[in-house]
């Protein structure tokens, strides 16, 4: 591996953690998540911050790099692009921050455990 990839992966994950550039809040509530291609799947929505959340669950057509609408409930899905997975776990980053008046999003990033 070249350079700075390299150091990156050797970073405990705590110090990982710590490079992102907002907090992320603790959440528990199933999400929807859509590829383009109509496969669909719900998952535990486990994380969440302005800029992305963390999704759960064993989810087959599910791959890094791919772009994906995730969401709850009736609300109009947010855009998102897979940027890592791992053990059952994939971590998304939103394609623009969730805008303020997406209450659903913002009330699950202000209380832990979602609205």
């Amino acid at each position: 591996m070249s350079g700075p990839i390299a150091r990156l992966q050797s970073l405990p994950a705590d110090i990982r953690r710590e490079r992102r550039k907002v907090s992320r809040f603790p959440a528990e509530v199933t999400a929807l998540i859509r590829a383009a291609s109509g496969d669909e799947a719900l998952v535990r929505l486990a994380d969440v911050s302005t800029h992305g959340c963390n999704v759960r669950g064993e989810v087959a057509w599910l791959r890094a790099g791919i772009f994906v609408s995730i969401g709850f409930e009736e609300e109009p899905p947010l855009q998102a692009v897979v940027r890592w997975m791992r053990d059952g776990s994939a971590g998304m980053e939103f394609l623009r921050p969730v805008p303020s008046e997406r209450r659903e999003w913002h009330a699950l990033i202000n209380s832990p455990f979602g609205p």
